[in-house]
């Protein structure tokens, strides 16, 4: 609760000239993407985390008519930049994943990673996951989506199943038994000094199943320095939810599905497929188009060839 309500007294610093009332949309774009905004000092994770108080500290104030406009008339302005963005985004193959998933020595590392890799879920999504999220039996992933607050099931496949039963005999080897409500990537704690060694350090890290995972973006960083990978900053964990989308979006092409755009759009819970189109990129695309057109007939490419007389020819003939 501490960072919420530093938020929101930072909130009414930078628009103290206004009341409550008088808000725009302006007001609140610029106290994110403005000079000396949230987005200079804060990672998309925690952006995103911002973002998602915001509206509901605005929806409070318009259920209790403080404000002339709506949450979404004055949050209108607040976009994942990293989204809307046209420059062309690095998207992993899965040479690549694997590499980055061999390179995580932490088995709990691992784990996340691979599951990202898997689903394709944000990492705000991952990090809230439960031990009892996960039903081996029913093949079943349970996952609660803050960002439209619903609960959606999503298919394990054999990797994944393999890499989570991996890393639940270790996490239970560490910690003893498993309750349902223990966090499935929990965070690590890592006392300073050694037990009964006040001088020497301690470089173990300690799991802690009742707390949540605060810094991801660390993880992911270190791994993929490990692997020799270079990702974009701040934007890490969402190349391997882009990765996974372009994989999916291949792999149901090549099975001949005519819908794939609307299969992978369904993975990732995009409400509009231009979000979706978005995530996937249109570079390959571009490419392909090319290498169709470029140099090649494209009126007169069903005639034979052999009764195509050149351009020169004619104009020689004519002369």
């Amino acid at each position: 609760m501490y960072y919420l309500r530093s938020l929101f007294r930072r909130f009414v610093v930078r628009v103290d000239d206004c009341h409550v009332s008088s808000l725009r949309s302006h007001h609140v774009e610029d106290f994110f993407y403005g000079p000396g905004g949230l987005h200079e000092n804060a990672g998309d994770t925690t952006l995103a985390n911002y973002r998602m108080s915001m509206r509901s500290f605005l929806r409070w104030c318009e259920r209790r008519e403080w404000t002339l406009r709506t949450m979404e008339q004055l949050t209108e302005g607040l976009r994942e930049k990293s989204t809307q963005s046209n420059r062309s985004r690095y998207r992993m193959t899965r040479d690549e994943l694997r590499l980055l998933l061999n390179a995580a020595a932490f088995p709990r590392d691992r784990a996340l990673i691979a599951f990202i890799a898997n689903t394709g879920l944000r990492i705000s999504e991952a990090v809230r996951m439960r031990v009892r999220d996960v039903s081996f039996q029913k093949g079943e992933l349970y996952v609660y989506l803050p960002k439209t607050k619903e609960e959606v099931t999503l298919p394990l496949s054999l990797d994944l199943e393999q890499e989570l039963r991996s890393w639940l005999t270790t996490y239970t080897e560490a910690v003893g038994t498993l309750k349902r409500n223990h966090y499935l990537f929990p965070v690590c704690l890592r006392p300073f000094f050694k037990a009964g060694h006040a001088q020497e350090p301690n470089r173990d890290r300690v799991l802690n199943p009742e707390g949540m995972i605060s810094h991801p973006h660390v993880i992911i960083k270190d791994v993929a320095e490990a692997a020799g990978i270079e990702l974009d900053p701040g934007d890490a964990w969402h190349t391997l939810r882009r990765s996974f989308a372009r994989i999916l979006y291949e792999d149901a092409r090549a099975h001949g599905h005519d819908n794939a755009l609307r299969i992978v759009q369904a993975a990732l819970n995009h409400k509009e497929v231009s979000t979706t189109e978005r995530y996937l990129g249109l570079d390959i695309e571009r490419q392909r188009y090319a290498d169709m057109i470029k140099g090649k007939p494209f009126l007169t490419a069903d005639l034979d060839g052999g009764k195509i007389i050149p351009l020169d020819e004619r104009r020689a003939s004519r002369g």
